[in-house]
């Protein structure tokens, strides 16, 4: 006859055994609990982004001939109205970065449909939402900015602007910009950008408001986020 302590070990064993399939069948559970919900939120977040592309497609598609004329007409009085830009020599290269993007400068530059220095007192709903909509994703610039004679636009990718044969490339160099996409209202009358200005030991950035009047844009405001 089996002793009393060896009567005891098959039930503890068992105890033991049923422990485990209860855990088993616990943490299961949980799985198929958890699962449904984890697949709901790729699901949604596909839908965030899919959307989000067609947006900015849509937008950035609508904009796209009137975007470079902002460009243009802006560095162009730029340039037209500052002496110090054409002491250069003969001729001066502007250098642009070759991707659309909004606050080189700033760290946290995705909190920019946030950004309160934007709503300028004039700024139309339909400018702001557009501005936010076109600048969701980086985008490439292209070849379309005209500026006056002996200016010449220069598209560098950010390695060749970082490169320490920057100077060398460049000589008659202003320094270099970055542009945001622009957002414009349904008419196409009133438009709104940024843009960083590196230059050396100065340069500055801000968002700009123009407007077209009599088919031709002015600036209207600027408001600057940073300048040293």
């Amino acid at each position: 006859m089996p002793s009393f302590p060896d009567q005891i070990t098959p039930i503890r064993a068992l105890l033991r055994h049923d422990g485990v399939s209860v855990s088993m069948r616990a943490n299961w559970k949980h799985h198929l609990w958890i699962r449904p919900r984890v697949l709901a939120l790729l699901a949604f977040a596909t839908v965030i982004i899919i959307g989000a592309l067609t947006l900015n497609w849509i937008e950035r598609s609508r904009n796209a001939q009137e975007e470079y004329g902002v460009y243009s007409a802006y560095l162009s009085e730029g340039i037209l109205n500052d002496a110090h830009d054409w002491s250069v020599g003969p001729s001066i290269q502007v250098v642009i970065e070759d991707s659309k993007r909004v606050g080189a400068n700033l760290r946290l530059w995705w909190v920019y449909p946030f950004d309160s220095r934007v709503a300028f007192d004039q700024l139309q709903k339909t400018t702001h939402a557009s501005f936010v909509v076109s600048n969701l994703f980086q985008t490439r610039m292209k070849p379309n900015i005209h500026l006056p004679r002996r200016a010449k636009p220069i598209l560098a990718s950010e390695s060749e602007i970082r490169s320490a044969d920057f100077q060398k490339k460049f000589p008659n160099n202003l320094g270099y910009i970055v542009l945001s996409a622009v957002g414009f209202n349904r008419d196409q009358t009133q438009a709104v950008f940024y843009i960083d200005h590196f230059c050396g030991l100065c340069g500055g950035g801000r968002y700009v408001l123009m407007e077209k009047s009599n088919g031709t844009w002015q600036v209207r405001d600027e408001r600057y986020t940073w300048i040293s």
